[in-house]
């Protein structure tokens, strides 16, 4: 399983063991006790304008007034999943 963020602070944060802000790192640490279970796993960092995926939703969130969490696959991404997918 190959994971990608585009950003590179999460990525590092991810792969250290080191603490920072509280909020951050609460968040981080729900992420690496989930890595835990698939121990084959592999976190990459790309940039943004080479993920439409993540630059899409990059723009959607910022769009947004408020703090939102997607229980789906939101629709502005759909149809790129699935042309990466094929």
């Amino acid at each position: 399983m190959v994971l990608e963020s585009d950003s590179l602070m999460l990525v590092d944060y991810i792969s250290s063991p080191g603490r920072g802000i509280f909020e951050f790192h609460a968040l981080v640490s729900i992420i690496k006790s989930m890595l835990v279970l698939h121990s084959n796993f592999e976190l990459k960092f790309v940039r943004r304008q080479a993920s439409m995926t993540a630059h899409t939703l990059a723009t959607t969130a910022y769009s947004c007034a408020r703090y939102h969490v997607f229980e789906m696959c939101p629709l502005c991404i759909e149809h790129i999943l699935i042309n990466d997918i094929s």
